[in-house]
């Protein structure tokens, strides 16, 4: 187990870091990872349970019955009401306390069941260039980041695995047999939104309009019914796909934008399905999500002396 991360959060709702060594008072929690001193003789606290998931306790100093679990969520803040006066840990510390706890625990899910999908979606091609044992996990990820798409896909089946999702693989293998090398810089990634029903929310709506597309131009493409409608608009393609259905039986609707060049390329030079595109492009997603996920586990950050965040 690595030091103790000891913050304090001052009276302006910022976050400092104290020395290592920092007093913390008399806590029943063994082997702290991350703490933050509190207002009012409250402490809380981060471990790992289980050895491999987060777990955050609070409570007072010196009185072991009023500890209890709560939970943190990045980008929220956290509140705790201390005999009728709020406490309140801000967004981005709420974010931050996160990344250093999880920075210090192993990322989700089996790394052996991972390789052994990924082999069923290369078949003879070797994953890896280089005599390097897929089985050892540690060796493994110490050079994914030298393997570019490869990195994406393996988070992107470890993380559906984790979470049973079978639609969520289907659309990894989808993009990694068939348009692999289609995504590049930020600039050139499709956007997605899903709706139930209807249109995407109020937000959904706003970012569209933002790229150009009327809402008179999303009700039509609302009201045609086929499994995908596709639009050429004044800034790319939209295109509104259905038939999934992972909520039930309740039709789920996903509207998925691309730059003119990535949806010609896919369409015109490769010559696949606006159904494929949207599945493999989905699934590309997927995987780039799962990634800047999965790899906050893998090293704890490096920290700043001292942090100073609002």
């Amino acid at each position: 187990m690595g030091r103790m991360i000891v913050y304090e959060l001052m009276s302006k709702g910022n976050i400092v870091r104290l020395p290592d060594r920092a007093a913390i008072g008399d806590i029943p929690v063994k082997k702290p990872i991350v703490v933050l001193l509190m207002p009012y003789n409250r402490t809380l606290v981060g471990v790992a349970h289980n050895g491999a998931y987060e777990k955050w306790l609070c409570g007072k100093n010196g009185d072991p019955d009023s500890w209890n679990e709560v939970f943190l969520y990045d980008g929220i803040p956290f509140r705790l009401d201390i005999d009728g006066f709020p406490v309140v840990v801000g967004s981005q510390i709420s974010s931050e306390l996160r990344s250093q706890l999880i920075g210090h625990l192993p990322p989700p899910g089996n790394h052996k069941d991972t390789i052994s999908v990924l082999e069923g979606f290369y078949g003879d091609k070797p994953l890896l260039p280089y005599d390097t044992s897929c089985n050892d996990e540690e060796a493994f990820l110490s050079r994914l980041d030298e393997l570019g798409n490869l990195r994406l896909v393996y988070w992107g089946v470890r993380k559906a695995l984790v979470l049973g999702d079978y639609s969520m693989l289907g659309r990894v293998k989808t993009w990694t047999r068939r348009c692999m090398d289609s995504f590049g810089d930020d600039s050139s990634l499709p956007k997605m939104w899903v709706s139930v029903g209807d249109l995407p929310g109020n937000k959904g709506v706003e970012e569209l309009e933002a790229l150009l597309f009327k809402p008179e131009q999303l009700k039509r493409m609302n009201l045609e019914k086929s499994g995908s409608v596709v639009f050429r608009g004044d800034s790319g393609y939209l295109v509104r796909f259905e038939g999934q259905r992972p909520f039930g039986e309740v039709p789920v609707s996903v509207w998925m934008y691309f730059p003119f060049f990535l949806w010609e390329d896919m369409k015109e030079r490769k010559g696949l399905r606006p159904q494929e595109i949207v599945i493999l492009s989905w699934g590309y997603l997927d995987s780039l999500e799962a990634s800047k996920e999965m790899e906050r586990y893998r090293l704890p950050l490096t920290i700043k002396e001292p942090i100073d965040i609002i």
